[in-house]
C-alpha cells in the first residue's frame, strides 16, 4: 500500500527537524570549541610589547616620513 500524502509529509518533516537539530548541535559544538581555543591562547600567549619601527627611527623621523608619503599620495592623485 502507498504512503498517504499527510504520512508523507510528516514524515518529511521529521526528517527535517532532524536534520536541522543535528546541524544546529554542530555550529553550537564548533562555536563552543572556538571559544575555548580564543580562551587557550590568550591564557599562553604573552602580551605584546609597546610597537617598534621596523626601521630602528625615532618618532620625529617617521612622523616626517609619513608626511612625505602623504604628500606623494596627494600629489599622484591629484596632478
Amino acid at each position: 500500500m502507498e504512503p498517504s500524502l499527510p504520512e508523507l509529509l510528516l514524515s518529511g518533516a521529521k526528517l527535517m527537524l532532524i536534520g536541522m537539530g543535528i546541524v544546529y548541535l554542530f555550529l553550537a559544538l564548533l562555536v563552543w570549541i572556538i571559544g575555548m581555543t580564543h580562551k587557550l591562547l590568550n591564557r599562553y600567549t604573552p602580551e605584546p610589547g609597546p610597537a617598534r619601527s621596523s626601521l630602528g627611527l625615532d618618532e620625529t623621523q617617521e612622523a616626517e616620513i609619513a608626511a612625505v608619503i602623504g604628500a606623494a599620495l596627494h600629489r599622484y592623485r591629484h596632478p
